[in-house]
């Protein structure tokens, strides 16, 4: 099952799309950070920007845009195997096979996942090794960043999943990506209090705050912003309206994978009363 979704989205162009993509990308930030230089750079009161400022604008940015492409995959893979195989038959096929309904649910709904974790391994690692070829810097923790990947694209997998199967396929990548970005701009305000007390002590901070717990699909990726980037740098407070304000406490960074794990769940019990 896991090889038939793998040939599912090699079949559908998909993969093929996303590699043409993701090297399109990559070119246009190499010739981007290629001509960028650190003196044009200034921080408050006009002092040159050294290359770790650079570094941490230039991963800031790029971050932003991967976030939307590595989301956009997980949305579209995740959405399209099972609802596109349940309705093409050939999962009645699979499930009469001597095989547990768990095991053909895993199988079908896991390659879509390891396919965009490691898409976003890709494209963020590729991502910072050019940077560092111009601009470099020490990251602040790899590992913080390897572990939080797969963290971060879980939530949106396990959700977009579930509700394909409550709703369809197109509504529920609609749905997600609605979702996704009033999650993002919550999340934003939650890290921008970090740094304004007032902000902090308000009715919205407390909404902002309620809703990065109900739809925590940014969390991840601000722990992998975290340990990917340099450590503090004199830009860092000046970036922080973009959603970087500070350390996660562990609960945080783990949190999504939980919530992930009781969507996937649901997901599966939902497959079982499926009559397939």
């Amino acid at each position: 099952m896991f090889l038939n979704a793998l040939e599912h989205m090699t079949r559908r162009k998909l993969i093929l799309i996303v590699g043409i993509l993701a090297l399109g990308y990559l070119l246009l930030f190499w010739r981007g950070i290629a001509s960028a230089d650190p003196q044009s750079l200034r921080t408050e009161g006009n002092i040159p920007a050294s290359n770790a400022d650079l570094a941490f604008a230039a991963l800031s940015i790029a971050g932003s845009m991967l976030s939307v492409m590595v989301w956009g995959l997980t949305i579209i893979l995740g959405a399209s195997i099972l609802p596109d195989e349940m309705e093409a038959g050939r999962m009645s096929i699979w499930a009469a096979l001597p095989q547990s309904r768990f095991k053909v649910y895993a199988s079908t709904t896991l390659a879509p996942f390891l396919v965009s974790v490691t898409v976003g391994y890709l494209l963020f690692g590729l991502t910072a090794l050019i940077t560092s070829f111009y601009a470099p810097f020490t990251p602040s923790s790899i590992p913080l960043a390897v572990f939080s990947m797969p963290i971060w694209l879980s939530a949106t997998w396990a959700f977009v999943i579930l509700f394909s199967m409550m709703v369809g396929k197109i509504p529920a990548m609609l749905i997600t990506f609605i979702l996704e970005g009033f999650a993002v701009g919550m999340g934003n305000i939650v890290e921008l209090a970090k740094g304004i007390p007032e902000l902090h002590e308000s009715t919205f901070y407390t909404v902002a705050r309620i809703v990065t717990f109900i739809l925590p699909f940014e969390r991840g990726y601000r722990s992998v912003q975290m340990g990917l980037l340099p450590e503090a740098t004199v830009i860092e407070e000046a970036l922080a309206f973009m959603g970087f304000g500070g350390a996660l406490p562990f609960w945080e960074i783990i949190y999504p994978a939980i919530w992930a794990a009781l969507l996937f769940f649901l997901g599966y019990r939902l497959f079982l009363k499926k009559d397939l």
